[in-house]
Formats: structure tokens, sequence, C-alpha cells
């Protein structure tokens, strides 16, 4: 067993004797995540692919010959078939994620509550929680940030350069707004915050510096959104939302920020304000330098939360011990 240093005490010990244990404790909850989505993505797709041979085929599951017909279709017509599912599961993609993160949420924070407890039973101090008026100053950056970075995109005109980019933002905003603020703004940045900033990110804190943790699991958030676009915009993110969690103490403040960010973009797609706001390259830049100056400012005073707990180092049971002596 090893130990590691976190602000001055030492964290939960580290099982050197297992090479698998160590893999898996870092990649687990990834893995937990895209096996799920996976699975959910799968169920979609077969159910979308039933529904298209029932609607132009005639197929019913009540026939003799049901699996035989299924079979005899899909050697006649697989590639159009295959077309047709894709284009819905496409445009039914904002559905799909944000089942996945609701079946997949649960899952986590049992995870994130076990690392809590064995964090407690070694006598690990958390960071301090921030006070809640101080989370808007993470409302404040998060949203100046999606502004700003977008308009940076579109600035540079990176947009649309991708292809797989337009196709995936075309998908997921093409369903009602309500599906969209409640999937893509509440439930996946739930289920993506308490991966890679509750359980990624803070695991490897407990083993490295904070920068080396913040980019990693930045990279990896990164590296899962798939195209350049959104993996140039979410790894930047990344690292902000792992020093919010690390400011406050709690990952309800990343978890916060992604809300207010991915709100802010469903909110602007819909009501074309990028695309206002492109229409004028003055309009853009001065937008632009003043989410930049909103958002240097917000981190600054970030900077000025103390985060260092009260009692490093001491266990729950004798802090307790130790007030009781005080009061005496």
């Amino acid at each position: 067993m090893d130990h590691y240093q976190y602000n001055g005490q030492q964290t939960p010990p580290v099982n050197r004797n297992s090479y698998g244990n160590q893999i898996w404790y870092i990649w687990g909850p990834i893995v937990v995540k895209i096996v799920i989505g996976m699975i959910v993505s799968g169920v979609a797709s077969a159910a979308i692919g039933a529904a298209y041979m029932i609607r132009h085929y005639g197929l019913s599951a009540q026939m003799t010959d049901y699996a035989q017909q299924i079979a005899n279709i899909y050697q006649k017509d697989y590639v159009q078939i295959l077309k047709a599912v894709t284009k819905e599961a496409a445009r039914l993609s904002s559905y799909v994620e944000g089942v996945a993160a609701f079946v997949t949420i649960p899952v986590l924070l049992i995870m994130f509550h076990k690392d809590r407890i064995r964090e407690k039973l070694t006598g690990f101090t958390p960071n301090k929680k921030a006070p809640l008026w101080k989370y808007s100053a993470v409302a404040l950056l998060s949203a100046t940030l999606c502004v700003g970075v977008n308009n940076l995109l579109i600035i540079g005109n990176i947009t649309t350069v991708s292809e797989e980019y337009q196709t995936v933002m075309q998908g997921f905003y093409s369903a009602p707004l309500l599906i969209q603020g409640v999937s893509l703004g509440i439930l996946v940045p739930i289920c993506e915050e308490l991966v890679f900033r509750g359980l990624v990110f803070q695991r490897l804190r407990m083993r490295s510096g904070f920068l080396s943790a913040a980019l990693y699991s930045a990279v990896i958030f990164s590296l899962l959104h798939g195209n350049m676009v959104q993996m140039i915009y979410a790894l930047f993110l990344g690292v902000v939302y792992a020093y919010m969690y690390e400011k406050y103490g709690s990952v309800k403040a990343p978890i916060f920020a992604h809300m207010v960010a991915n709100l802010i973009s469903v909110f602007a797609t819909h009501y074309n304000w990028f695309e206002w706001m492109a229409k004028n390259p003055m309009r853009i830049g001065i937008i632009t330098v003043l989410c930049g100056t909103i958002g240097s400012s917000m981190y600054v005073w970030m900077q000025r939360i103390d985060e260092k707990p009260d009692h490093p180092n001491k266990p729950e049971q004798t802090l307790h011990q130790e007030n009781l002596t005080s009061q005496e």
C-alpha cells in the first residue's frame, strides 16, 4: 500500500499489488459510462430498425415466418435500412443521450459515494466546501467561457470545417427545446461531471498534482467527444471544471458550471444567438472581449477561495473527540 500527499496530508492508500486494479480504478467509471451508453444506443437502434421494418414492409411479430422475412429484407435492402436507421438515430440522439445519462447516473453515484466513504475511513479530510453564494462566480465564468470559446471557434471558422460536428449538432438540436434542456442541459452534465471530475479527476488527484490530474481527465473527456470542434471545446472546459472542483470542494461546482454552459448552448442554438453575433464582426468581437474580461475577473475571484481543509489528516472520530474536549 502506498500513500500520496494532497494539500499536506496523506491520501487513502493505493493498492500496488494489482496492476489491473489500478487500471480499473481510473478507467472503470469511463468504461461504465461507455458500456451503458452503447447498450442504450443499441436498444434504441434496434427499436428504430423494427419500427422502420414494420412501417415500410408491413412486418408483424405475429407472422409465423417473421424472423425469416427480416433476414430476407436485410439481405436485400441492408444499405437502405442502415441509412434510414442511422438518420433516425441521429435525429433522436438527444433522447438517447438523456436516457443513457439517466441510467448511468445512479451507478456513478454509488461509485462516488464509495470513494467518499473510503476517504472518511482513512481519515482523509477533503477540501472545504465553498458557500453557496460563491457559486455565482461559477455561473458567470461558465457562461462567459461558453459564449467566448464558441465565438472564437466561429471566428476561426473551425465550426464549418468539421462535417461530423455539423451532423452531431443537427442531431442534438433537432429535438424539442424541452427535451434538449432536460437531456443536454441537466442529465448529460450530471453524468459527465460525475465521471470525469467526481471520479476520474479526483482519483487521479489523490495520486498526483492538480495540473496533471486536470489535464489527464480533460484529455479523456475531450477525446470521447469524437470531433475536432467539440474536442477543443471540451479540453479547455475540462481543465476549468477540474479547477472549480478543486476550489469549491464539491462536484456540485463543475456540475452546475456544465449545466450553465450546456443550457446556454441549447438556447443560443435554438434562438440563433451565435448566428446573430457572427453576422457583425464588430459585434462578435466586442462580445468575445467582454466574455474574456468577465471570465478573467471570475477566475481571479475564485483564486481567493481558501480550499485547504481545516484539519488535515485527522479522522472524523478524532475531530469529534477534540470538539467534545474543547467544549468541556
